[in-house]
């Protein structure tokens, strides 16, 4: 069999001369007999140290809960969106499964504020995350801090059963997120003439360890069915992933290996707080 033929001698373009400067244009074929050799492949590397990675992760990284966002099969034919009743997402258009407690590094909350005051826009509530690469979290993923902390500001109606909230036990009601302490309930009897009332802990309501509101005889009786009260408490912050994960960052490692091995690197995304992005107020996940 005759060899191959040898690969073709090209000599690089020649560089372009301007009135004020001189661009050495790159070749674009190798010059085969003047160019110097190229490095041996195994030397000379620079490796990403997935393991280091890891360790910050294991040394610094929060304890989160990992929730995978799924489209919910209600659909409007009418309108193309979500039923805004839907029994399992509230109209919000997404069910959250599975969840998973893992550790992930969070970091650049609100970063880079300056620019904003500059342009009258911010962008508060963001943060980026990173996590190990077989947590593959996709757009809009919900990540829960659950040793954090961080208060909400919400108006309820007693008794409010649409959507999700159907699903609750009777004499129960739910806000936005978990409640984990109550710091003050209000309730107006006549809002036109004013004159609130707080509602007391332990004797009004009690907050469940689902972190639902329980009405006590004494609040059952004195808040009327369909009627709003005020309610600041804690809530573990709960964010949704808003840019697309680095799902595609993968290294070839060739250190000490016979040949090339496809490394997968970690995964990192944008969040923002889940109320910034969803104006929609389903019940808590896993209810």
């Amino acid at each position: 069999m005759a060899d191959s033929p040898s690969a073709p001698d090209f000599t690089p373009p020649a560089p372009v001369t301007h009135a004020d400067r001189v661009v050495a244009v790159p070749p674009t074929v190798r010059d085969v007999d003047n160019s110097p050799p190229r490095p041996p492949k195994r030397k000379q590397r620079s490796d990403f140290r997935t393991e280091d990675f890891r360790r910050v992760i294991d040394q610094h990284g929060k304890h989160v809960t990992w929730r995978k966002a799924l489209l919910c099969p209600c659909y409007n034919e009418t309108t193309g969106q979500a039923l805004l009743g839907c029994v399992d997402c509230s109209g919000s258009g997404y069910v959250y499964v599975d969840p998973l407690d893992i550790r992930a590094h969070m970091a650049s909350f609100d970063r880079n504020t300056k620019i904003y005051e500059k342009f009258g826009m911010w962008l508060e509530g963001a943060c980026a995350i990173t996590v190990e690469p077989q947590y593959r979290i996709h757009f809009r993923d919900k990540i829960e801090m659950r040793d954090a902390l961080m208060p909400f500001n919400e108006l309820l109606k007693k008794g409010n059963r649409r959507g999700i909230r159907s699903k609750l036990p009777a004499g129960m009601d739910s806000a936005r997120y978990r409640i984990v302490s109550a710091t003050k309930m209000m309730y107006c009897p006549d809002p036109e003439t004013g004159g609130l009332v707080a509602l007391e802990p332990g004797f009004h309501f009690e907050i469940t360890a689902d972190g639902w509101i329980k009405w006590l005889a004494a609040g059952d009786n004195l808040v009327a069915a369909g009627a709003r009260v005020s309610l600041l408490y804690d809530f573990h912050p709960t964010y949704q992933v808003v840019s697309h994960p680095h799902v595609t960052r993968d290294d070839v490692s060739g250190t000490k290996r016979p040949v090339d091995t496809v490394v997968s690197l970690p995964i990192q995304a944008g969040l923002k707080l889940d109320f910034l992005v969803d104006a929609n107020t389903p019940l808590p996940e896993d209810c």
